[in-house]
């Protein structure tokens, strides 16, 4: 499952699990993720979840819903974004990362290996 993590200088605040579909994000109350900013639009942006049947993953698509202020991944303006593991997302003055799982669990363990220098340890592919 997708997260959306809040940063305030490089420190979780708090965690955001994407349940649902169609995740939504503004200042409105019934909204998934409430953003209490005035930067912030009260219907803003809105993540998709499309799950991948031949890849048996989901993707993930973030909508700007024409917000006043817009929608930033990794620091560029969009309309529409595929998301990808570490995205750094903003909405108003608020950060987020977009952490997913299904990438994290697909990652290799490396086995660290010792050099012959004391103290010197290194990975191999």
């Amino acid at each position: 499952m997708a997260r959306l993590l809040l940063m305030h200088d490089d420190v979780v605040i708090s965690e955001f699990e994407l349940k649902t579909p169609t995740f939504t994000i503004g200042r409105a109350l019934h909204c998934n993720l409430t953003i209490d900013d005035p930067l912030v639009s009260q219907h803003h942006a809105q993540i998709e979840r499309h799950e991948d049947p031949q890849q048996g993953r989901a993707s993930y698509r973030l909508k700007d819903l024409n917000s006043t202020n817009g929608s930033f991944v990794n620091g560029e303006q969009v309309q529409e974004a595929t998301l990808r593991d570490r995205d750094v997302l903003r909405f108003g003055t608020k950060h987020f990362v977009f952490r997913d799982e299904q990438v994290q669990e697909q990652q290799k363990t490396r086995k660290l290996k010792k050099s012959w220098i004391p103290g010197v340890f290194y990975t191999k592919e």
